[in-house]
């Protein structure tokens, strides 16, 4: 089907010579001047329906374009058939449509009148009263509904009543994308005015980063500071959304305390690739001090909640954990901390609960700890397969080829080098394709370090879904398969994993229910997550209403979960993974709302939004939050206050999320990449194509320029000395 052309004209070819696929120049040139002509008929049958069916101008000046779209059919340069809207507007298409014959005034031949008339049934005499009269469709849902699961294909064999229907189902621009399961938006349907919004707050955040400078350099103290904050907030965790709020915050006018457990940001779409030693673990990350030096850290865990009495208690962690001859230490005692605004992103953890074993025998890659041990349990795999228990090695078995070794051995070697990854999400699919990538390096003959276990590495991806990354395209979700497969990876999709072991998992079939054991020397348990305990701590003193979907916590438009006071209201803000924040705002029916998913892209945005909202000094328990006058003497504040007035935020905008698509690795140098800015998609690659665009945009979003640089220097490393297979 050939693209919608002007004036949302649809345009259907059928070609008498498409069934002559030779080389033959007249043919060809044949071909060439049909299309020519069809392209010539398509124009002058739309300029002679918008000119002899037209009754007034204003319908004249829309017919075609969005009051009556229309599809042509066209043979040779012949127009065979035209179906076109018979009433309606707008973008939907009516529930009543027209078939019209074309009949070409210049045609000797022809008895009737110019203009479109009614197409009579050529096998049935006596329809053809009936046939002039529009007759009634069915509606949009119901034409939808019935569609046949068959791709559009009119061909000369298509029998004129098939392709009567499949005009009928596509008689609109919208019903056409409908049909082809594509995204019906448009150019026109930029969100330009939030693209406005978020430059002009960009602007805002340089003005408060260069602001930061006179203390970076060490021109202003740290207890200067103290005579310009107003309010402490306090912030737990160091995720993406924490630290796009510690990069924004204007800590002039706020005192920021972080409570995290661990003391960097790590770049969390990297670590499938920091698992096989494509890219260094600090390459990626950033220190929560590095972040903005303004900033207190105090490394612990937020183990309970105050609601009322706004105070948290803190866990600290035992250091000196690494250290062998170390003096036995004291557990210290928690601390409590005050403060006038808690800022919960926690995130979530990885769910492993519910399937035996996972929580005991899985590795999993949610941190730079669960990377390195990941990387450390692939190695020693490589090293248990080596020894000479179970290795083949020709000068210790001169007298045993290797097809006639002991079949025992054979399947305990293949068994320790058999990587099992349950999900078939993003993170799964890309640290496939990394462990793919790693084999191959590795096993290369002469150059590898692991040539002789070629042949035995098996790498499984195990998903309980029909497709892998779902959330992609299916266009793309079909490469990421074909992808894989073509490097080896076994994938099994409609499959769940019942029960993981030391050495082995169990698989049941979704449609047949069967159950299979199979051997391997590691899994890597990438399959769904749930909220932290912190979260369940704070949900008990809150509202019922603020428990949402999979233990999350309900939020409004600016963040604020329901509070047990009207007073409080603000005092609480969550943000990332543990935020239930609703997509659809007119929903109000709870079963049918859809949220925001939980991914790097929406927390780190949501910590952006969250960081002006505190720099801004809006009042946060009124709804909506307002903006407060500044002090006197403050010129900041008062610039500020004039900057926000003129932009007409007297009166606080609620979170928008802008969609800037996915990304993901699939081995092999190809990438998916989907691109959209809203809803408005923009481009979808699968390929080499995609893998620049993965990198690149990796590259352009680490969070500083250390990061880059260093980013970029494993690459090259990678690319020019291979994989490190030390193990440290």
């Amino acid at each position: 089907l050939p693209p919608i052309v002007s004036h949302k004209t649809i345009l259907v070819t059928k070609n008498a010579n498409t069934e002559d696929n030779n080389n033959n120049n007249k043919k060809t040139k044949k071909k060439q001047q049909d299309r020519n002509d069809d392209d010539d008929a398509v124009v002058d049958a739309h300029d002679r329906i918008v000119a002899d069916d037209c009754n007034n101008d204003d319908d004249k000046d829309e017919c075609g374009i969005c009051i009556r779209p229309t599809i042509i059919v066209i043979q040779g340069g012949t127009v065979i058939k035209i179906t076109r809207k018979a009433a309606g507007g707008g973008n939907l298409p009516s529930s009543a449509t027209q078939t019209f014959l074309y009949v070409d005034p210049d045609d000797a031949s022809a008895t009737k009148p110019p203009i479109p008339r009614p197409l009579d049934d050529d096998n049935d005499k006596s329809k053809k009263d009936d046939a002039k009269t529009p007759q009634q469709e069915p509606s949009d849902e119901e034409t939808m509904q019935t569609m046949p699961d068959v791709s559009l294909d009119m061909t000369d064999t298509t029998t004129a009543a098939d392709e009567d229907r499949y005009l009928k189902m596509i008689n609109s621009e919208y019903r056409l994308k409908t049909f082809l399961g594509e995204n019906t938006k448009s150019g026109a349907d930029l969100p330009l005015s939030i693209l406005l919004g978020r430059t002009l707050d960009t602007m805002e955040d340089v003005v408060n980063i260069i602001r930061r400078k006179p203390y970076d350099y060490g021109w202003v103290q740290q207890d200067e500071l103290e005579k310009y904050a107003h309010k402490t907030v306090v912030v737990l965790g160091s995720g993406w959304a924490s630290h796009a709020l510690i990069k924004a915050a204007d800590t002039y006018s706020i005192n920021v305390i972080v409570v995290s457990p661990v003391n960097h940001f790590v770049f969390t779409p990297m670590l499938a690739s920091a698992a096989v030693g494509s890219v260094e673990y600090r390459s990626m990350t950033e220190a929560v001090r590095a972040s903005n030096p303004m900033v207190q850290y105090i490394e612990g865990r937020a183990t309970d909640v105050d609601v009322e009495g706004k105070k948290i208690k803190v866990e600290l962690n035992q250091l000196l954990t690494d250290t062998e001859d170390k003096p036995e230490e004291k557990k210290p005692d928690p601390i409590e901390i005050d403060y006038d605004a808690l800022v919960v992103a926690i995130g979530t953890r990885v769910k492993k609960s519910n399937v035996p074993g996972a929580a005991t025998h899985c590795y999993y890659l949610k941190t730079c700890d669960d990377a390195r041990r990941l990387r450390t349990g692939v190695g020693e795999c490589l090293e248990m397969a080596s020894r000479p228990d179970v290795a083949y090695n020709p000068p210790l078995s001169k007298t045993t080829p290797k097809e006639l070794e002991p079949t025992a051995k054979q399947e305990e070697r293949r068994r320790r080098l058999r990587f099992c990854i349950v999900g078939g999400g993003p993170t799964g699919v890309e640290l496939a394709g990394e462990l793919s990538d790693f084999f191959k390096d590795i096993c290369h003959p002469r150059k590898g370090t692991y040539p002789k276990l070629k042949d035995d590495i098996e790498i499984m991806l195990v998903h309980g879904g029909s497709s892998l990354v779902p959330n992609f395209d299916e266009s793309l979700r079909g490469h990421a398969l074909a992808s894989l497969e073509k490097r080896g990876v076994k994938v099994r999709l409609n499959t769940y994993t019942t029960e993981v072991g030391e050495d082995f998992v169990v698989l049941k079939d979704k449609h047949t229910g069967i159950e299979e054991r199979i051997p391997v020397g590691l899994t890597v348990w990438a399959a769904g997550i749930e909220p932290v305990p912190f979260a369940e701590k704070m949900l008990d003193q809150l509202p019922s209403s603020a428990r949402g979907v999979g233990g999350r916590i309900n939020v409004d438009k600016w963040m604020r979960p329901p509070m047990p006071k009207e007073d409080l209201m603000g005092s609480i803000v969550v943000l990332g993974d543990a935020a239930a924040f609703v997509d659809d705002d007119e929903d109000e029916n709870a079963a049918k709302q859809s949220y925001l998913p939980q991914t790097a892209q929406v927390a780190g945005q949501q910590g952006a939004f969250m960081a002006r909202m505190l720099n801004r000094n809006y009042n946060m328990t009124a709804t909506p939050p307002i903006l407060q006058e500044a002090e006197e003497g403050d010129d900041v504040n008062k610039a500020r206050e004039a900057w926000l007035r003129l932009r007409g935020l007297e009166a606080a905008a609620g979170f928008n999320f802008l969609n800037l698509g996915m990304l993901a690795y699939v081995g092999g140098g190809e990438a998916l990449s989907q691109i959209v800015v809203g809803d408005v998609p923009l481009f979808a690659y699968a390929g080499s194509t995609g893998f620049i665009l993965w990198r690149s945009v990796y590259l352009v979003k680490q969070v500083a320029t250390r990061n880059r640089v260093l980013v970029t220097f494993d690459w090259a490393k990678t690319a020019l000395f291979g994989r490190d297979v030390t193990r440290l």
